[in-house]
Formats: C-alpha cells, structure tokens, sequence
C-alpha cells in the first residue's frame, strides 16, 4: 500500500481509496473535517451552509480520485432555486479543495429530529460535474436533482451518467464551535459483482446511523467498519487532502488593468486602492491606482 500522509494540519483531512469483497467493490473514504470548518471559517458559513459546502467537497473530492480515468481536476455544481443559492466545490489531483456557496448566512427551519435539513436550502434543480483530464481535455455532464441533500444526488449521477452503480455517503456534523466532523465514502461495484457482496452492502449501509458521526472519531476507520464489515477490505493507498485555494494577485491583475477609468475610480476607496476578494477562499488583495495605470 502506498502511504503519502505523515502528519496532519488544521485544513486538511485525509483519503483512502481500496478495494472490497475479492476485489469485486471498489471505495474510496475521505475524512475532511478540518478543510470543512476551515470553509466555514473563512467565508463565516450558517450551519446549514456549512453542511451544504462540506457535503459537495467531499463529494467532489471522492469523484475525482475514483474517476477510472486521470482526472487533474473536478468541479461539483448544484444549483437549485432555494435560498442557499448555486454549490461550487472543486478538488483537483493534488488534493487541493475550495468551495463557495451563493448565499453564507442561510437559515432554513431544521427537521422534525432537529437535524440540518440541506435539501430546503438548496431546492429543485440539477447537480452538474466538470471535469479536466489529464490530457489537458474536458468535459461535463449533468442530472436534476433527486433529493437536494447532495449525497443521494451524487449516487444518481453517476447512475445516470457514467451507468455506475454505486452508493456515494456525505455528511457534515456541526456543533456549536463549528464543524465537528465531516466526510464521506463512495462504493463502486465493478462489474461482475456476485450478489451475495451487493447482498451484504446493502445490509451494511441500511444499518448506517449517520455518515458524520461516524467521522467524529477523526478517521477513516469507523466509517469503512461499518461500511464494509464483512466484505474483506484492502487499502491501496492514502493521501492527504487539504483546503487550498489557487487563486494569485498576478492572475487578478489584469483583470483590473482592463477596466476603464471610470469603473476604477468607482471601485477606488478613499485612499486609491482598489479591493478585489476571491469568491472561493475569501483572500483580499488591494491594488494602486499607480500600479494599474503602469500596466
């Protein structure tokens, strides 16, 4: 088994891919607890938000690394008409991940159990993926959304577009600190299957009592128990993942540089400097007026 982690940082979390039950199922496991409250921290999430987000990144994540081909980069889009607004998470083959949300401060009534009920936030509508492959080519595809609650949504997807059978698993707990644990797990049946495995899968998955509780622990481990007990696991390797975003004042810049002069002194504060804020990761970066106008 190849092993990448050593040591764990706030902002990151940790993936496991593997195979199950004589190689017949294939799973891929993320605990990203720490990358969840840092998104939450930095674009100051509502606990519903937070779940949203937290459920996409993992979801994105999970997609990019059991894709069957090399894919550099994948983006995870929901977009409904309820009042969290459009759902961006991407992960790309460094383990990288950021994620926006079109509205931070929602608020929706919680379930009858008290729990976050992501699906009122996000609405009806569809759940798109892109994807940059390795060869420098991309494609996308997409699916309406079954439930709302992302999870279940991403399962269909890949029934719909890609005819994989597969149960994908997302959560996010919160708590009054913040995101208390976060993650999710993908199970792919490879074909050929024998029944009796799909059989004990199933079993196991409707004994689940919640993905992110799961995850409370900080690992991968109880999560993958209770997954595949009974299905003879083996992991392959394990990686870390981390929230990180790409964005760069020298790629903003010129953005910046084509705007006239009347949109400048616009955007301009009093002292002259103009702000331009990254929707993904929340970084501010200022600009002179003089170091605009020497492009």
């Amino acid at each position: 088994m190849r092993r990448i982690v050593t040591r764990r940082r706030g902002g990151t979390g940790e993936l496991v891919l593997g195979l199950a039950a004589e190689r017949n199922l294939r799973w891929a496991a993320v605990e990203l607890t720490g990358v969840a409250e840092e998104a939450r921290r930095r674009h100051d999430l509502s606990p519903v938000a937070a779940a949203a987000l937290g459920r996409a990144l993992a979801g994105a994540v999970l997609l990019q690394r059991i894709s069957a081909r090399s894919c550099r980069r994948l983006i995870v889009t929901v977009t409904g008409d309820g009042p969290l607004g459009r759902v961006v998470a991407e992960a790309d083959h460094r383990g990288d991940l950021r994620g926006r949300v079109g509205n931070p401060a929602v608020e929706v009534p919680r379930g009858a159990d008290g729990r976050l009920t992501v699906a009122a936030a996000v609405g009806r509508g569809h759940l798109k993926v892109f994807r940059e492959l390795a060869d420098g080519s991309s494609w996308e595809s997409q699916v309406e959304l079954v439930t709302g609650e992302i999870g279940v949504d991403l399962a269909h997807y890949l029934e719909q577009s890609e005819q994989v059978q597969s149960a994908v698993l997302v959560g996010v707990l919160e708590g009054p600190e913040g995101v208390r644990a976060a993650g999710g797990m993908v199970v792919e049946a490879l074909p050929g299957a024998p029944a009796a495995a799909l059989a004990t899968l199933e079993a196991n998955l409707g004994a689940l009592t919640g993905v992110s509780r799961l995850l409370l622990a900080g690992s991968v481990e109880g999560l993958l128990e209770a997954v595949l007990r009974g299905l003879e696991r083996e992991a392959a390797e394990r990686s870390e993942v981390r929230f990180h975003c790409s964005c760069r004042r020298d790629v903003l810049l010129p953005k910046l540089v084509a705007l006239t002069a009347e949109e400048r002194a616009e955007l301009a504060d009093e002292r002259g400097l103009i702000e331009a804020q990254c929707a993904f990761c929340g970084a501010r970066y200022h600009f002179s007026s003089g170091e605009l106008d020497a492009q």
